[in-house]
């Protein structure tokens, strides 16, 4: 992950004053021109890194530039560091995470561990498959190589897959790897449980576009089969509906159900997952989808059929 190493090399010029390029890459174990490209982010952040030549020099951040005010009080320190020590644990050993966990610890070492907040942000039921994808990836993402690997689609089918990869995503509790897919010749997001017989490829030239404009892309790519769905709940579970749509999206009547309204990628996981409310559940609209509702549960029924 790029940001972590751009933090810690942060940490490092401030500690250490003035650090060469060379020293940077070294540490780092990447090429100088990253970290010319690294430096240049920095900079773009707001932070002065300036350069000096000759004997003693190096990159180093100005001296008007008060970098104290970037860092943390205690409080923030302690949730900084459950975040980071739950993503050491996925990233295994990773000399940027190091960096910034040895400086956080030992800045605040003299407070009492206080356990306010603590994260598991693994897979309960592929926690060292996922491990090491990200190992893999993360890997693969420094070194500009190719990932290969084999991905279930909608249909339930393996498909081979060639990927150029950008970046590690975590969202909505589960892990991701964005990146250019050379099969459907565009950018998408490949969900790691979906992911078997993961290997690096050859090197591959980088493309250059900026993250923002790459998760514009798979957003539309993904909107295109969007569908538009009306969802009624019973009072029963009404409390609940917040911890499955976005409170925007609830309306209450006055007969004391609930109605949802909200779009979802129309493909067979969205019938499972109205299905997921059981009888608390009704699907009012689109009615090509309640049609198509109907048939899936008279074929789940034909297994119960004795």
């Amino acid at each position: 992950m790029r940001v972590d190493r751009l933090l810690s090399m942060l940490l490092i010029i401030s500690g250490k004053g003035t650090v060469t390029g060379k020293e940077l890459a070294e540490h780092f174990e990447v090429s100088l021109r990253t970290i010319y490209r690294d430096i240049e982010k920095i900079s773009e952040a707001g932070i002065p890194v300036a350069s000096s030549s000759g004997k003693g020099g190096g990159y180093y951040i100005m001296d008007s530039y008060n970098i104290s005010g970037l860092f943390l009080n205690r409080d923030e320190a302690h949730t900084f560091v459950a975040v980071m020590k739950n993503l050491h644990s996925l990233f295994g050993r990773n000399e940027a995470f190091n960096d910034i966990m040895l400086k956080v610890e030992h800045t605040y070492k003299r407070e009492p561990e206080k356990h306010k907040l603590t994260l598991d942000m693994s897979h309960f039921s592929m926690e060292q498959e996922i491990k090491e994808y990200i190992g893999i990836i993360s890997k693969a993402i420094t070194d500009n190589r190719l990932l290969v690997f084999d991905y279930i689609n909608r249909d339930m089918e393996y498909l081979e897959r060639t990927v150029e990869p950008s970046w590690i995503d975590f969202r909505h509790g589960d892990w991701y790897v964005i990146g250019f897919c050379r099969v459907r010749e565009d950018y998408r997001r490949f969900k790691l449980v979906r992911i078997k017989q993961l290997r690096q490829g050859p090197p591959f030239a980088k493309r250059e576009l900026p993250e923002d404009q790459i998760a514009e892309v798979i957003k539309q790519s993904y909107s295109q089969r969007d569908i538009q769905v009306v969802l009624r709940f019973t009072p029963r579970i009404g409390a609940q509906l917040p911890e499955y749509f976005e409170k925007e999206k609830i309306s209450r009547r006055e007969d004391g159900f609930y109605l949802v309204t909200d779009t979802y990628p129309y493909e067979e996981g969205l019938l499972k997952f109205i299905l997921s409310f059981g009888k608390e559940c009704e699907l009012l609209e689109p009615r090509e989808l309640r049609a198509e509702l109907q048939q899936y549960m008279q074929n789940m029924l034909l297994s119960y059929n004795d």
